[in-house]
């Protein structure tokens, strides 16, 4: 099999990331997708207690209703629910810049104090920027 030698650039330029030079901090590359951002979304009430969301995905509970929230402006292209009490839900959403973490913190508080069909509030929820890092 024939083979051509690279002469420049580096792994970086196998996705979307930058073509040359060493990183200064953790550096994601989405080597066969669009771009994408990656936020971690704490479920929480008004005074800021973590809400249990392991029985909240059913259809029309408050996992949901984020989930609408979140689509109005972008796709979400994958998630994930923690199986514990951290109420946390991560997402990667397309397409990236679609939302900043205070613009969704915002969306998601607004959905209010009584969200699906167990009335949770979610008013307190915190959202930040994850990347993607694997464990």
């Amino acid at each position: 099999m024939a083979e051509i030698t690279r002469t420049n650039g580096n792994v970086k330029a196998q996705g979307n990331g930058g073509t040359t030079g060493a990183i200064a901090a953790d550096e994601l590359v989405i080597a066969n997708s669009a771009d994408l951002d990656f936020f971690k979304i704490i479920q929480q009430d008004v005074s800021g207690d973590v809400n249990d969301i392991r029985n909240e995905l059913d259809a029309g509970e408050s996992v949901e209703e984020m989930f609408k929230a979140i689509q109005t402006k972008a796709n979400i292209e994958m998630y994930q629910v923690e199986g514990d009490t951290t109420g946390q839900i991560s997402v990667a959403v397309y397409p990236k810049g679609a939302w900043t973490t205070s613009s969704l913190q915002s969306a998601i508080r607004a959905l209010g104090t009584t969200v699906g069909g167990n009335n949770v509030d979610v008013s307190g929820s915190t959202i930040s920027s994850s990347g993607l890092e694997f464990v």
